[in-house]
């Protein structure tokens, strides 16, 4: 665990405009900073950063946060790897809370592995440039595929010598550990000695989606039938291949933009792709698609396209792992290429705008494609026939999620055209199958998905609970309170008290009718009671809590400022909202105010009507002149008028 003090201090340095502007072009707008948003496309700038107050919001998709929720959904990182760049970055030394022996142990052998990776990536790259081999067998393969010397780079890409004992007696000599090497898959021990496993091959180091390489890949160029022609690293602490994709460090940035993942086979398909400008391409590497896979995918973006051969093979290929995908409710499509070709070899001979309209041109649903090769397959078979419906109703049930309803009953009549048979019969079939699922889960699962349920992400908590608090009443008003709260509570109101106690004083928590600013307001008097000090906008902004946190990143955002032309220019001195803000807080206040005297007169109205006994009558009447005069008295001060 990262120490709080190092999380301040990151806090403390991190700067949100340098970090964002490294990523996105940025233009002085009056106070805050404005460019087009890394998060969705779009041509009208609409990404504002405020670098006083560390935080950022997109007025186009609603995205907001502070540095380090940036680099966690720019990076796609955690939120103790996004802590680690940042201390990276700022040069922070990260201290530590207290951590097992075993634990420490782990992360040694982790950054041993990643540090030997780092070192074999080097040395693979030198023998490639450098070395009359290298240049004669690698370098010449690479340059026959194609690829260009930027490309070459780009990826790390290397070779092994044929000489089997140089890789160990160079590490060696360099003192890296011996039991490490093995670990890492470079070399194996034969009769006491280290024998290089990649001799003769070209070799594509795997890196994460931090950037840090993690294994490799290695191509036999030599013809034995004995060797396979694609050897990867064994999975160890830090590699495994069930949760890798190759060039996801390269692609995430372009997948998240074009909000559509390319999925190849091979490691030549997606470094061709990059060099023709598709770089939102990744490989699963021959592997059957695994769930931890998609989940990596789906971090990017829900929208997959499979691009195979167009031979029996890369059909079964492209079917692997469809039912998971839908399950991780991803929207899968598939695009075959024609004449047995793979990506690398089709970009290469139409070209990239040619390869591009193809693909737009050929995308096929993955579920609608499953079932039309099936039907071809099982022509006029009943049984087989048979078995294709069921296994349709099958992976159809698998969309059972409650926003993707429309989306199966979509799949559900086109299957049916297809099938040629009637839609009611499909949709009972597809019901059943969702029933059995539920049924053959015990108690105890049940149980357990439940929970589950309730543990729902915190960003997709936040979100639900900002849009069910917008359809409730007074949201504006409580908003603006929160808002005066934080930015002016320490500030003096009068000469007896300052903001904080003024509206403690006017308001309590029960005036609150929504839960996310209840929430930051208790924290603010909780902290203020606790520490004898004011908490700061970053107190609230960097909050580890992700209601408190959005809630006042939402409620401190205002996207206009004052022009400074007024001054530079018209010679117009104009009053600043600081200067202004003892009428910002008597308004806000009055007005919150105002809003739960409405409330209260539709309460006691609705009591009223259903009141027998004179006595409570009586004291209701009095409640209502009361709230009455304090209206009025509200409104006379304002010279407004209260919209019922």
């Amino acid at each position: 665990m990262i120490s709080k003090s190092t999380i301040q201090k990151i806090n403390d340095t991190a700067d949100v405009l340098d970090v964002i502007g490294s990523f996105i072009k940025l233009k002085k707008r009056g106070a805050n900073y404005l460019g087009n948003c890394p998060f969705h496309n779009e041509k009208t700038p609409s990404f504002t950063v405020s670098a006083t107050k560390g935080i950022y919001k997109c007025f186009g998709c609603g995205k907001a946060g502070n540095v380090i929720t940036f680099v966690q959904e720019h990076e796609k990182l955690s939120y103790p790897e996004a802590l680690t760049w940042l201390a990276k970055r700022y040069h922070i030394e990260i201290e530590e809370t207290f951590q097992s022996k075993e634990t420490i142990e782990k992360q040694k052998i982790e950054e041993s592995l990643r540090i030997i990776n780092q070192y074999a990536t080097s040395y693979f790259s030198e023998q490639l440039k450098n070395t009359e081999e290298g240049q004669t067998i690698g370098l010449s393969y690479f340059k026959q595929r194609g690829f260009r010397d930027d490309t070459i780079d780009k990826f790390q890409l290397g070779y092994c010598l044929e000489d089997r004992y140089l890789l160990a007696e160079d590490a060696i000599s360099k003192g890296y550990n011996k039991e490490l090497l093995v670990k890492a898959g470079l070399v194996y021990d034969r009769n006491d000695k280290l024998q290089a496993i990649y001799h003769g091959r070209v070799t594509f180091p795997i890196h994460n989606q931090s950037g840090r390489v993690i294994g490799f890949g290695a191509r036999i160029l030599k013809s034995n039938d004995k060797a396979p022609k694609y050897i990867n690293t064994p999975e160890n602490e830090i590699y495994y291949k069930s949760k890798t994709l190759y060039g996801i460090y390269f692609a995430k940035n372009l997948i998240s933009k074009e909000d559509e993942c390319l999925l190849v086979e091979g490691y030549t398909d997606v470094i061709s792709l990059h060099q023709a400008g598709i770089e939102n391409a990744v490989a699963s590497s021959g592997t059957s698609l695994t769930e931890e896979q998609l989940k990596l995918i789906k971090r990017y973006s829900k929208n997959l396209t499979i691009l195979y051969d167009g031979d029996a093979a890369g059909i079964k290929a492209a079917l692997r792992g469809l039912d998971m995908a839908i399950e991780q409710g991803l929207n899968v499509q598939v695009v075959l290429l024609p004449d047995n070709h793979d990506p690398d070899s089709y970009v290469q001979k139409v070209g990239v705008e040619e390869f591009k309209t193809y693909i737009k041109n050929n995308k096929k649903d993955i579920i609608l494609f499953k079932l039309e090769a099936s039907l071809k397959e099982a022509k006029d078979d009943t049984i087989k026939k048979s078995e294709l419906i069921n296994d349709i109703a099958d992976t159809i049930s698998k969309i059972n999620k409650l926003e993707e309803f429309s989306k199966q009953q979509d799949y559900i009549r086109r299957c049916a055209q297809l099938l040629q048979i009637e839609e009611a019969g499909l949709i009972s079939l597809v019901n059943k199958k969702i029933r059995d699922k539920v049924v053959k889960n015990d108690f105890a699962n049940k149980q357990e998905a439940d929970e589950l349920a309730l543990k729902a992400e915190p960003d997709q908590k936040v979100e639900q609970q900002i849009v069910s608090d917008l359809l409730q009443k007074d949201y504006l008003q409580e908003k603006g309170l929160i808002r005066i709260l934080i930015e002016y509570g320490k500030q003096p109101f009068d000469e007896s008290s300052n903001v904080a106690d003024y509206i403690r004083n006017k308001v309590g928590l029960n005036d609150f009718v929504n839960a996310g600013w209840r929430t930051v307001f208790e924290f603010f008097y909780k902290s203020l009671d606790a520490t004898l000090e004011y908490p700061d906008a970053r107190t609230f902004t960097y909050h580890d809590d992700e209601q408190i946190r959005s809630f006042s990143i939402e409620a401190l955002y205002f996207p206009y400022d004052l022009s400074p032309n007024w001054v530079e220019k018209h010679q117009i001195a104009t009053p600043s909202k600081d200067s202004l803000y003892v009428d910002d807080v008597n308004h806000t206040v009055n007005f919150f105010m105002l809003r739960k005297i409405r409330n209260l007169f539709n309460s006691y109205a609705e009591e009223l009507s259903k009141v027998t006994i004179l006595h409570e009558e009586i004291v209701l009447q009095r409640s209502w002149a009361e709230l009455k005069r304090m209206e009025i008295e509200l409104l006379n001060h304002y010279k407004t008028v209260m919209v019922r």
